[in-house]
């Protein structure tokens, strides 16, 4: 019994201890709220849900991350693309415009889920890299709101088919540019020779 009581002097004692303690700690640096854009803030939302995505990789699907899955249209150019950050981190786990002739297909084992094959850039990737995608939802009607929302955004982008951005643009002119100096400096090196 006197062990019992010795136990109970012992609690006492820390939460007295405990009780006593009054100090603040103030924090040895102060650090300023930062706003941070998103890069959706110039875009509509057409439609969002939290599924799960796969990619196909090495023969079998590859769990991308879990979160919300959105459909976003840009309020100035009128393009679509689909965004999907993970829950937690926000990481981009599928970044891609919507592709016209694109065919999503519901998946052969769940009615949940949709599968199609897209130009996905959410790696960071300098090139967008062709991948086969399974998105799975909540509920069978989430999954077909899904595919009705995608295949209206494919005949909005219909109308950008065959556009060419002006960065490609950009990029081809300094591309050719660049090949036309690496072509003279080539003449000029074998002008050399010949007159040596």
């Amino acid at each position: 019994a006197a062990e019992g009581g010795d136990d109970d002097d012992d609690a006492a004692a820390a939460a007295a201890a405990e009780a006593e303690c009054k100090a603040e700690f103030v924090p040895v640096v102060k650090l300023e709220q930062v706003e941070t854009a998103s890069g959706e803030e110039n875009e509509d939302v057409l439609f969002e849900a939290k599924s799960k995505a796969y990619r196909f990789t090495e023969g079998e699907w590859k769990e991308r991350g879990l979160g919300p899955i959105k459909i976003l249209q840009d309020k100035d150019s009128k393009k679509i693309r689909v965004l999907m950050r993970r829950e937690k981190t926000l990481k981009v786990c599928a970044n891609f415009f919507v592709k016209p002739g694109t065919k999503v297909e519901e998946h052969a084992g769940s009615e949940k889920a949709r599968v199609f094959t897209t130009m996905d850039c959410s790696d960071g990737d300098i090139r967008p890299v062709m991948v086969n995608m399974c998105v799975k939802f909540g509920s069978a009607e989430k999954a077909q709101a899904f595919q009705d929302e995608f295949e209206k955004a494919m005949e909005v982008m219909k109308q950008f088919e065959g556009e060419e951005s002006e960065e490609k643009k950009d990029g081809d002119a300094a591309a050719d540019a660049l090949a036309d100096k690496v072509a003279e400096a080539k003449v000029g090196e074998e002008e050399k020779k010949e007159a040596a």
